[in-house]
């Protein structure tokens, strides 16, 4: 497909402003050729294709022969049609349409696109091609007089086609509502003389017209806070194509219907009170007579006077809260298209912030948001009111507390005015008991929002255990579980150390407790071996009752007796064990007791004779 392009030939188009159509002629569209012309528009010979000289057909197929352009219609629809007509030998109409429905007395434009088929590049008509040449009459609706004439230059055949359009102006005649459009083949000879016409229009022409007020502005607005207006709105005639134009002033809600202002027919029109949006438009023609409908008259530019609404801004919260010196960030929503400015009092005042919908303060305070339309300035009736307050955060005690197994401890933070409590723990009240170690957390909330969060350690002391006790020459090493614990001998004087001086010592009592003395543990510890019992039974084993390391406390001395009391044996380093024997007579089984002393110290005790 051969690319094509457009252009405009100036036989006579309007100089003002032209109107939509008001009749079109394409020709259609399909695939098929015709339908036919009436034998009123045209004496040519249709043809479904092959058109020669004389012959036409309507088809959105250009290149009918093989010396022709493959082109599209003039809008580049494939499929749209076109009339393509091979001229006669000799000069002669080809083309007559009957257009109706115009108003008398009024200037119209008529125009139509028309291409040279033949192309050079065939060599078909080389040395004798005759070119395109159409002369386009307008005639009045009794075919009597002539309106307008034009003819084109002769345009031989291109070798990139060129869809061109032509044009004419004309006046109807006084009393007629229709004209008659004829198209005259102006060239003599058979090669060439090729062509298609296509997009036929007819349209009004009338005066390019602007409406200004005063201050020569083509539109106007007021903020809805100021008083309603009247305005003055004259005519402005830039191309003027009426001799004695008429006016007729019409004005609309919506910029889509249009009413006429009764009475309003002169160059300017002074408006009433405008309480809303309001549009205007000047309906123009040449003879009063037309001003009566719209398709025999044209209209001038529309000129819009806006009322702004501005809307009241929308405060996220209208009051907002923070704790001792945070920043605060008080936020409106905007409606779309507006923008906010922070000021410092409800009305006047100091602005503080343009141009932002949030605004940054640590200053407690009210502050005031007022939406303005940037392109006028017009700004909102009311200023949004935020109340920004700081209040201190609650003081609050924590604490670290150790205490004794299964004993309890009572967690206060000590913040004495109204407050919500949450506790860790789940509980709500301003003080719990807990006792069990760990990490204890309560927020504290005053009645103002603010919070803070005490923080509390509880450690249980850890019950001691001895495990072991181990001597050492005279000290005696004292093994526990892992604990803070204090170690005494003698119950009253405690020491950090676990290694306890028992020099001289028979017997002692170590005693364990931890750092709150919560709980004391007790171990006795035996420098001497005091067997649990013995079997004088002569089998060779625990055949006698022996004190051990007896020897290393010289001069102690032990006491053996019965249930009863009576002195049965006395041992010394020297003789230091029992075979059981009273006067040589041996003793029952059962249970004997002992005494034994050295220096300041007494050691009793009990221990069995089994037979």
């Amino acid at each position: 497909m051969i690319s094509f392009a457009f252009a405009k030939a100036q036989l006579g188009f309007c100089t003002g402003a032209s109107s939509e159509a008001i009749f079109t002629e394409t020709f259609g569209q399909g695939t098929t050729s015709g339908p036919p012309l009436s034998a009123m528009q045209t004496t040519y010979r249709f043809v479904n294709s092959g058109v020669q000289d004389g012959e036409y057909t309507i088809s959105s197929n250009l290149r009918q022969l093989g010396s022709f352009h493959n082109a599209d219609d003039h809008t580049g629809n494939p499929n749209g049609k076109a009339l393509i007509v091979n001229a006669s030998f000799a000069p002669d109409q080809f083309y007559q349409t009957t257009i109706n429905g115009l108003c008398e007395n009024t200037n119209y434009e008529f125009s139509a696109w028309i291409i040279n088929l033949y192309n050079p590049g065939s060599n078909a008509c080389t040395g004798r091609e005759v070119p395109v040449q159409v002369r386009f009459e307008i005639w009045d609706a009794t075919d009597t007089n002539r309106l307008a004439q034009g003819v084109m230059n002769p345009r031989n055949g291109e070798n990139q086609p060129v869809w061109i359009q032509y044009g004419l102006t004309f006046t109807t005649a006084a009393g007629q509502s229709g004209c008659i459009l004829k198209m005259i083949n102006e060239g003599s000879g058979g090669c060439g003389n090729d062509l298609a016409i296509d997009d036929i229009v007819f349209r009004t022409c009338g005066d390019v017209v602007q409406l200004e007020d005063d201050a020569n502005a083509l539109n106007r607005f007021r903020c809805s806070a100021d008083p309603a207006e009247s305005i003055t709105l004259n005519v402005n005639t830039s191309e003027a194509v009426f001799t004695t134009p008429e006016y007729q002033w019409q004005s609309s809600t919506d910029a889509i219907n249009f009413n006429d202002i009764s009475g309003e027919t002169a160059s300017s029109y002074t408006t009433p009170l405008i309480t809303s949006d309001t549009f205007y438009r000047v309906k123009i023609a040449e003879d009063a007579v037309n001003l009566a409908g719209s398709q025999c008259a044209n209209f001038s530019e529309i000129f819009e006077y806006d009322i702004i609404e501005v809307p009241n801004a929308s405060p996220v919260n209208d009051r907002v809260a923070v704790c001792d010196d945070a920043l605060g960030v008080l936020e409106v929503n905007p409606a779309t298209g507006f923008e906010v400015d922070w000021y410092d009092s409800a009305t006047g005042g100091n602005m503080l912030l343009g141009g932002s919908s949030t605004f940054e303060t640590s200053q407690a305070g009210f502050y005031y948001a007022e939406l303005r339309e940037p392109s006028t300035g017009c700004v909102s009736e009311n200023r949004a009111e935020i109340e920004f307050v700081t209040s201190d955060i609650p003081i609050v005690t924590s604490a670290n507390f150790s205490i004794c197994p299964e004993t309890s401890v009572t967690l206060d933070t000590e913040f004495e005015n109204a407050a919500s409590y949450e506790w860790s723990t789940g509980e709500v009240t301003p003080t719990i008991d807990v006792n069990a170690a760990g990490s204890y957390t309560c927020v504290v909330t005053n009645d103002q929002g603010c919070s803070a969060t005490a923080t509390f350690e509880v450690d249980v002391f850890t019950i001691p255990e001895i495990t072991d006790l181990i001597l050492v020459g005279d000290e005696l090493q004292v093994i526990t579980n892992d604990g803070n614990f204090l170690y005494s001998i003698d119950g009253v004087n405690y020491q950090q150390s676990n290694i306890l001086d028992i020099s001289d010592l028979l017997r002692v009592n170590v005693r364990v407790t931890d750092q709150n003395n919560c709980t004391i543990v007790t171990q006795t510890f035996d420098r001497i071996g005091i067997p649990d019992y013995f079997t004088p039974n002569a089998d060779g084993f625990n055949d006698v009752w022996t004190i051990g390391n007896i020897e290393a406390f010289p001069g102690a001395r032990a006491e053996i007796f019965d249930r009863y009391g009576k002195l049965l044996r006395v041992l010394t380093v020297v003789d230091s064990g029992w075979n059981g024997t009273f006067n040589n007579e041996p003793l029952p089984s059962s249970d004997y007791w002992y005494r034994i002393y050295y220096e300041s110290q007494e050691v009793v005790g009990h221990f069995s004779l089994k037979r």
